[in-house]
């Protein structure tokens, strides 16, 4: 078990905690980090042009909290790869090979995620997500774990505030509750992230949270 799988079961043990929230890629779905230099590749481009042009898009921000499609994420990075000297051709053969680059779900996370609700607290994934979340979840087998109506999903182009925004936290927050039929203190839930400053969002928000270290191979 990892240090902040850990650290997490000890939150659970040590303090009130009723609802925990994982967060999605990076935690409990895993991408190949080799892909940016193969698209880079495909589109002739210097390194990291390929990752800056998808990840590192500001239009992201506008997708993920609900005020944007991935279709048009993808149209603006295409875009943002030929203004970086890819020809159009390679500009949407490397997206259609980002779209097509594979994903894992980290079992480790997932066996301890299904422990705790087991155990009988609320267990919900937190992405800063977009409108096409439910269908690649759907694809990784993930629908039974999201429960009935993709419960368990708090995704923030739905809530229409992404992390590390205070609001996109009470909003999560608010959810929780609403699906678990309870109030909640914020220190009745757990976090678990790999972004320093969503960790830090949640802290302030008043949720306990663990920095998550994703494992540097598959397991």
């Amino acid at each position: 078990m990892s240090t902040s799988l850990q650290q997490l079961r000890e939150l659970v043990r040590d303090h009130d905690i009723r609802a925990v929230v994982s967060d999605l890629d990076g935690v409990l779905r895993i991408f190949d980090g080799s892909l940016w230099s193969e698209l880079d590749g495909i589109t002739g481009t210097p390194a990291g042009t390929a990752y800056q042009a998808v990840l590192g898009h500001p239009f992201l921000d506008e997708v993920v909290r609900g005020r944007g499609t991935h279709r048009r994420w993808r149209e603006h990075a295409a875009s943002a790869l030929v203004a970086a000297g890819s020809s159009p051709q390679a500009a949407d053969a490397a997206i259609a090979a980002w779209l097509a680059s594979p994903a894992r779900i980290d079992q480790g996370v997932l066996t301890q995620l299904e422990s705790l609700r087991a155990a009988g607290l609320g267990v919900f994934v937190l992405t800063n997500g977009t409108d096409r979340v439910p269908e690649e979840l759907e694809e990784l087998g993930m629908t039974p774990f999201l429960g009935p109506g993709r419960r368990f999903l708090l995704n923030t182009a739905d809530l229409g505030a992404a992390k590390p925004d205070q609001e996109a936290y009470a909003r999560a927050h608010a959810r929780i509750e609403q699906e678990l039929g309870t109030s909640l203190r914020p220190d009745q839930v757990a976090f678990l992230d790999d972004s320093s400053r969503h960790v830090g969002g949640a802290v302030r928000f008043g949720w306990r949270a663990v920095l998550h270290h994703a494992p540097s191979a598959p397991a």
